[in-house]
């Protein structure tokens, strides 16, 4: 009788053996086949990956090549898809590449397509397979710079649609006129309006140097100012804006001790969007205590009066906006919780100007001031807010910082700072004047809570923090 003896088969028993080990050599796939040959493909490369050019212009060369893979040897059409209008392509949008070649594209920018950033996307088809790849395209604006009288302009846009930025070399520098397509959405109707920085001293109000000049409408001569291709400067020394409270009077204006700095050019990759950076330096070695600054104070025209702000806890990410109407003068608005950093006074078709503060304390306050007659540029009637950042202003003080003004929708506009709020870096709004006695450091608060700030007594409006 035949045995198995530790698994082995016996001596006798040949043809088993075989049988065994014939099954032992035989490879086995999935689902009892064979593994079936990989398929001859593809792969598709665009290089640069992202391309940007002003409106009006052409782009550097563009390579989108195709590779073949496992013995790939067939043609491939290739096609530009989703371009914006006013975009062409150079030789062609189509075109069929064989494996291993590449193509030279470039794009013509027309000096009507829109500026901002896209999308284009680059198919490849070949039979059964096609791949995708993904083509950036930036259309920056056409900017130029000019004066006219004592107005200073910076123009950004294209060949139908221009936003345009204007300086006031009499008044300091002081933003004059911020305009889309020839309407302007600033008031200067006196020195005590326009766009511009106005400080302040938290143990005196009367203390108040204003860009612009004083409350005898005695304009802030300009230091110096320059001009190039692409950017306006300005320097001045405000005057004091309670010109009496300082010996002076109607026709002898006071300097303040406080020099301002200001620089302004068009964010090119953005429609409509200016930025405003400001140098201030304190020249003298008193301290002027913590106070909210007016970084800046902001007024448009009369029929741009409806407020529009985000106020939620969940801030950069597309919530609800809430829409106010300030109250009239001498009545101003409760603090208001603004944590996106941005506010806009708007029409009744949304359209107006945008401000965008980075660096500021996530509070404004406003006011309305209506008046008879008429509501534009130069009329009496006007709508205030202001982004406030709270600082000292002490001995030889120094501090320099950035604002965004956005003509037009405020719809549009939010959408603009998202984009820019991604690539900012993160914001610096002034330690330690902005620290606390009361939460302590290291405290986990949440909801609405009091705070106590370290420092001098403080006229700033922000007694509060929404966390």
């Amino acid at each position: 009788m035949n045995r198995t003896i530790l698994g082995r088969v016996p001596p006798k028993s040949t043809g088993t053996s075989i049988a065994l080990a014939l099954l032992a050599l035989t490879p086995i796939g999935c689902g009892g086949g064979s593994a079936r040959p990989p398929t001859p493909d593809f792969t598709l490369s665009v290089s640069p990956s992202s391309v940007e050019t002003d409106v009006g212009t052409t782009t550097a060369p563009i390579t989108i090549s195709v590779t073949g893979q496992t013995g790939f040897a067939g043609s491939v059409s290739v096609s530009l898809q989703g371009l914006p209008p006013g975009i062409t392509v150079s030789p062609s949008s189509s075109f069929s590449l064989a494996a291993g070649d590449s193509q030279s594209i470039t794009l013509s920018i027309a000096d009507i397509a829109a500026v901002g950033g896209t999308s284009v996307t680059v198919f490849a088809s070949s039979g059964s397979h096609s791949h995708k790849a993904q083509l950036g395209l930036t259309a920056d604006s056409m900017v130029r710079t000019y004066q006219v009288g004592s107005v200073l302009y910076l123009e950004s846009g294209n060949a139908v649609d221009v936003a345009r930025i204007g300086l006031e070399t009499a008044w300091g520098g002081s933003i004059v006129e911020l305009s889309l397509n020839g309407t302007d959405f600033v008031n200067r109707d006196g020195t005590g309006r326009e766009v511009q920085v106005s400080y302040r001293d938290g143990n005196n109000i009367r203390w108040n140097p204003t860009l612009a000049g004083d409350d005898f409408n005695q304009g802030t001569p300009t230091i110096a100012y320059n001009m190039t291709s692409s950017s306006l400067y300005t320097k001045a020394q405000p005057l004091q804006w309670y010109t009496e409270s300082f010996g002076g009077t109607l026709g002898n204006p006071v300097f303040s001790d406080v020099l301002v700095e200001q620089t302004v050019t068009a964010v090119s990759n953005q429609p409509h969007t200016f930025r405003v950076h400001y140098k201030a330096t304190h020249m003298a070695n008193d301290l002027h205590p913590d106070a909210a600054q007016e970084f800046p104070a902001v007024y448009t025209n009369g029929n741009y009066n409806r407020f529009v702000y985000y106020a939620g806890v969940s801030p950069w990410a597309n919530g609800a906006v809430s829409v106010t109407q300030f109250p009239n003068l001498p009545a101003f608005s409760p603090e208001l919780y603004v944590p996106e950093h941005w506010g806009a006074l708007v029409d009744t078709q949304n359209l107006g100007l945008t401000v965008f503060v980075p660096s500021q304390y996530p509070y404004v306050l406003g006011f309305a001031s209506p008046s008879p007659g008429g509501s534009g540029p130069a009329d009496d009637w006007t709508n205030y807010f202001a982004p406030f950042v709270t600082f000292d202003i002490g001995p030889n003080f120094a501090f320099q910082g950035d604002i965004y003004l956005i003509a037009g929708d405020y719809r549009a506009g939010r959408q603009i700072i998202y984009q820019m709020h991604e690539n900012l870096p993160s914001a610096d709004i002034l330690p330690p004047t902005g620290s606390t006695d009361t939460p302590s450091s290291g405290a986990t608060v949440s909801g609405l809570i009091s705070v106590s700030l370290v420092g001098h007594l403080t006229t700033s409006p922000f007694r509060k923090w929404k966390c």
